[in-house]
């Protein structure tokens, strides 16, 4: 059931993803062992306090700057190398607490929440390292088409560049979230492409309210997003990293059935850009863990995982989390 509500004057959807059922085994990849190259900053220990990491600007490696796109489908990376450290936010929409953390807690505090989550990852982790967050959807789905026939709601500029400049003034990574609609997603890429030019902000998609080609409004019926999509939104991206010589993009797409993501093993394999497949589902942990080996583990460079503070039964911990075979390289915490 999808479950509405009002504020700020207009309809928000809440993201109620559903829970998972098992699901057979399918091919999983290995995580990318580039991610530190990835956040905008990179963990270093200063000499005169070792024991309290700092975070500086990192300029985009010379060998992805100038490399091409291939054909190569996603899942490439070697084992063998180091894991980056883990990626850690709190997710949502500003003031309304029931569509995720993040809109618990004004922009700074949402920013020292995000501190305190990656910190227990940290803790849990060994020296992988955690790194904080902040997941904002700037662009959320309607129930009525609006003037404009896209099904969407956008965040004022002036407000994103609030977060933009607190995510900044923090030293937190930014994801801005896009819920699609009957939009094309590239005019979203395009509407947000100033703050994508900064080194520390990443793009998020979620193909749950991408519901055009079923010819309903969003919550109606769950939506999907096509290769051909995902591949122009990357070639975008790299094109930014390309142009402005800053680290590669990580790309989030959000799944929790199999149609929201179709033709996996057409995905293009930017070095620019990292594709993140987010196991977007709420429910028990043997559900969840299922779904995140059969979604997040399949034609990504990355694997997400979401934890649900509201509606995970129990939520998983962060010992948990790092038991598993193959911990996620981001966790998001709704």
């Amino acid at each position: 059931m999808r479950r509405w509500a009002r504020g700020l004057g207009l309809f928000l959807i809440l993201p109620a993803a559903l829970a998972v059922m098992s699901l057979p085994g399918t091919t999983s990849v290995s995580s990318a062992p580039t991610l530190d190259r990835l956040l905008g900053y990179a963990v270093v220990e200063a000499a005169d306090v070792p024991a309290d990491p700092i975070l500086l600007p990192v300029s985009l490696p010379a060998l992805i700057a100038a490399a091409a796109p291939s054909a190569i489908p996603l899942g490439r990376a070697d084992a063998a190398l180091a894991l980056p450290p883990q990626v850690v936010s709190v997710y949502g929409f500003p003031g309304i607490c029931s569509m995720g953390e993040l809109g618990c807690h004004e922009p700074a505090a949402a920013a020292a929440r995000a501190r305190v989550l990656a910190a227990a990852l940290d803790e849990a982790n060994g020296d992988r390292g955690g790194v904080p967050a902040l997941h904002l959807i700037v662009a959320v789905a309607q129930p009525e088409p609006g003037p404009d026939g896209t099904y969407l709601a956008w965040m004022p500029e002036a407000r994103i560049r609030e977060w933009v400049e607190v995510a900044r003034a923090e030293r937190v990574m930014l994801f801005l979230d896009l819920q699609i609609g009957w939009s094309d997603p590239m005019d979203g890429v395009r509407r947000i492409e100033w703050a994508l030019g900064e080194p520390f902000v990443h793009l998020a998609l979620d193909p749950e309210f991408a519901t055009r080609h079923r010819g309903l409004p969003p919550g109606e019926a769950i939506g999907t997003l096509v290769a051909n999509d995902v591949n122009a939104v990357q070639a975008r991206l790299a094109q930014i990293v390309t142009a402005r010589a800053i680290p590669a993009k990580m790309l989030v797409l959000h799944q929790f059935t199999p149609t929201m993501l179709t033709e996996k093993a057409r995905y293009l394999g930017y070095p620019e850009v990292a594709i993140t497949i987010d196991m977007d589902g709420y429910g028990s942990p043997a559900a969840k863990l299922s779904g995140y080996e059969a979604y997040a583990r399949e034609g990504a460079e990355l694997a997400a995982l979401k934890l649900f503070f509201r509606w995970d039964e129990p939520l998983l911990s962060p010992a948990e989390l790092q038991a598993l075979p193959h911990p996620p390289d981001y966790v998001i915490y709704q």
